[in-house]
């Protein structure tokens, strides 16, 4: 196994020192460090911060979703390319005439890592626990398309059997939607939707998911998890699919400072490098890397304001913050423009989709608002914080916008950096003024992001509340015609960017190092990687044949 320690006494400096590292094999590209394979057929990657959990029905964190999707399979699983929906653990669907009524038919002789049959009582339980409003889930509204889904776990109903799900066989899984829903299977290959093992679950509590109680049904299964450091997955024998799965180990570190990432890279001690662990200041230098892969992809890095506390409850105040930001100069000047400065919620990609006019840079209009909402020119406005997680680029970030709202209003602002699991506890019960946020597309469709502003949404972490949004977004679900739906749902983005809950600063681009002898990784649009597709190719170096016709 290789050491992490060896890459952290070797590799600590603050940028990239000239790759004297490259080997004869690849003088036609270069490569970022050392390119040897792994000995054995692991895969090593940098995971980032580690997680708050990895119980796929309450997790909302990519290094959560990466180790969650790779121990669980839902109905469907995504390509490894294009992510459209394949059959996982049902090998087949049909939708009904209406688009209301999805029939799933699972794997014959599907079974759980402890060797108990799996049957579509584990995918009714599972969907149900997520939708319990005990469990907590954040993610629990994208079950809302689900028939009664939303009444029950706002508490209107009580009655579990009248959400739209029946399991009338061990094989046959009824969904019944609410309303028509284009992106749905889609959603079943998000972790929310997928299966957990009762049994585990109701007798170790929420110790269910550590290495010694945990049963899964993915490709991997968990063999080690060391707080802080790694997780270890190996290869399950009883995936339906294990004769296709190459990898026998996988080991994800959780490593929460961007150099070191890219050090561990460099050095060949991590296989992978995923997209946002690679810091910005890097990736100019970077380019000119055959394994640098970049693209857009569904996220936007935003601030978030918590409107309970005060005087972030003012519209003015918001509006006075977010015009003062300058999104154009922290892309260009501070991210070497490598990120696009974006001033809408969602991001680009979505046809038929006209986003509306984006916030813009204004000083003489922020410090109108703000003599508005009674601090002309800043007096008398209180000392705010702006919240963060750990990470070079963050800080680097807060400071810029510290700057810019001292010199544009006058407003005296104090920073605070937090680990992982403080910081998503933080947000999520609204301890923060400001907070550093990212949202990345759960599918492609603008309501994967507006969708988390509605009141009492689960990732909403403002304290926003606004009726007008909610029956526009309300309106777009029962909307059968596609540009009105979408029209209607800019209208509801408009509505959103005035009222000012959150400031976008930049659409996110994928910019991962993958080795070049590792295949199966992909840049897709929702930065979404299936791990069961990966495998280490020891012969990368010989040329490969090139097909042609005769």
């Amino acid at each position: 196994m290789r050491v992490l320690a060896l890459a952290v006494l070797l590799f600590t400096g603050c940028a990239p020192a000239r790759d004297a590292s490259i080997t004869a094999a690849s003088r036609e590209a270069r490569y970022f460090g050392e390119v040897t394979p792994p000995a054995h057929n692991v895969f090593t990657f940098a995971n980032g911060p580690e997680p708050e959990a990895i119980d796929p029905g309450i997790i909302s964190g990519q290094p959560d979703g990466r180790i969650a999707r790779a121990l669980f399979e839902g109905l469907t699983t995504p390509h490894p390319e294009t992510l459209e929906p394949m059959p996982g653990q049902a090998y087949r669907w049909e939708i009904g005439a209406d688009g209301l009524t999805y029939t799933f038919h699972l794997r014959p002789g599907l079974k759980w890592s402890d060797g108990a049959s799996l049957t579509t009582r584990d995918f009714l339980w599972s969907w149900r626990r997520a939708l319990r409003p005990e469990t907590a889930s954040r993610n629990a509204s994208l079950l809302y398309a689900i028939e009664n889904a939303e009444a029950f776990n706002q508490g209107e109903i009580t009655d579990e059997r009248r959400i739209g799900l029946e399991a009338p066989d061990e094989s046959t899984f009824v969904v019944r939607l609410a309303k028509p829903t284009s992106y749905f299977l889609f959603l079943t290959q998000y972790y929310t939707f997928l299966p957990v093992p009762r049994a585990a679950v109701e007798r170790h509590g929420q110790r269910w998911t550590r290495p010694e109680n945990i049963v899964s049904n993915g490709p991997f299964v968990l063999e080690k998890w060391r707080q802080g450091d790694r997780f270890e997955l190996v290869k399950n024998p009883l995936y339906w699919d294990a004769g296709y799965v190459k990898l026998d180990r996988i080991v994800a570190l959780s490593v929460e400072d961007l150099n070191t990432c890219a050090n561990l890279y460099k050095a060949g001690v991590t296989d992978w490098n995923p997209s946002g662990y690679v810091p910005s200041q890097f990736l100019p230098y970077l380019k000119g890397y055959a394994d640098l892969s970049t693209g857009r992809y569904q996220g936007i890095y935003f601030y978030s304001f918590n409107l309970t506390r005060k005087p972030l409850d003012d519209v003015w105040v918001r509006r006075a913050l977010a015009y003062a930001l300058d999104r154009e100069a922290i892309a260009r000047d501070l991210l070497k423009g490598v990120r696009e400065p974006w001033g809408t919620f969602t991001p680009s990609g979505y046809p038929g989709y006209v986003a509306p006019s984006p916030m813009r840079h204004d000083p003489e209009k922020a410090r109108d608002c703000l003599a508005r909402a009674g601090y002309p020119g800043g007096r008398g406005f209180p000392r705010i914080e702006i919240m963060f997680n750990t990470s070079e680029d963050n800080a680097r970030i807060a400071q810029a916008v510290q700057a810019m709202w001292k010199r544009e209003l006058g407003i005296n602002v104090e920073l605070a950096n937090q680990e992982w699991g403080s910081y998503l506890q933080a947000t999520t019960s609204l301890q923060y003024q400001v907070a550093r946020r990212a949202w990345i597309g759960d599918y492609l469709d603008p309501n994967s992001f507006l969708a988390c502003l509605r009141t009492g949404d689960g990732n909403n972490r403002t304290g926003w509340s606004d009726p007008r949004y909610d029956v526009l977004l309300r309106r777009a679900e029962g909307e059968l015609d596609p540009a009105r739906r979408m029209a209607t749902l800019a209208e509801a983005e408009s509505l959103m960017l005035d009222q000012a809950p959150l400031i976008p600063f930049y659409h996110y681009a994928t910019t991962q190092l993958v080795k070049p002898y590792v295949r199966g990784i992909h840049a897709t649009a929702l930065d979404t990687h299936p791990l069961k597709h990966v495998w280490i190719d020891r012969e990368w170096r010989k040329p490969r044949r090139v097909a042609t016709s005769k």
